[in-house]
């Protein structure tokens, strides 16, 4: 595929649109070690470090929170704004007392009911996060040849983040079950879990 036709936004929407979270995490990937330059190659077979069980214990609690405040039926969980933000990553929680499954409104999920919680550190990726605070403070963005790479980059740390709430959901049960986004800030694109039926 020629740089012209590389289009990571493009990419992460089809795959997540497929449910295929690990495959949007490869090809993108993929694209970063064709880069020789560096940046960003530290993204390339790492992940964030928290574990599944951490993850899943704060998602609880939080819905069980949530639960003495109202009748909670979806929870959306957001990245800080990665990119411009380097010095931490973190999730935030957000509750809602009703799911809409409508994938082209997302406009709901601003307009949240839950009460204000902590929010989540998330640890693994220091490097990556120091390549990005790179990127802005020389100003790298004015040499239009890294574009592609960067929003590669940016399309990477999301995937991976939904891919860790992807882990999280396998490996342990929620206290409700109920259906979980999770995206990064300013993102269109999320990852969509929904409950199985019977279960």
């Amino acid at each position: 595929m020629s740089e012209n036709e590389w289009n990571p936004w493009v990419l992460t929407f089809d795959r997540f649109q497929a449910k295929d979270h690990l495959g949007a995490v490869r090809q993108l990937e993929d694209y970063i070690t064709t880069d020789k330059r560096g940046p960003f190659a530290s993204l390339v077979g790492h992940s964030f470090s928290n574990s599944t069980a951490s993850m899943a214990a704060r998602l609880n609690e939080f819905i069980s929170l949530c639960e003495t405040k109202l009748r909670i039926e979806a929870v959306y969980l957001e990245m800080n704004g990665f990119d411009i933000n380097p010095d931490r990553w973190y999730v935030d929680f957000f509750g809602y007392d009703r799911y809409r499954r409508d994938e082209d409104d997302l406009d709901w999920l601003s307009d949240w009911q839950s009460p204000d919680v902590p929010d989540m550190t998330l640890t693994g990726l220091e490097s990556v996060q120091k390549d990005f605070d790179w990127y802005h403070q020389e100003q790298i963005w004015k040499d239009k040849s890294y574009k592609a790479l960067y929003d590669t980059a940016q399309n990477l740390v999301m995937s991976k983040f939904v891919l860790l709430i992807e882990e999280t959901l396998r490996s342990q049960d929620l206290v409700k079950p109920i259906p979980v986004l999770a995206t990064a800030h300013d993102f269109e694109v999320l990852g969509r879990f929904e409950p199985e039926q019977g279960r």
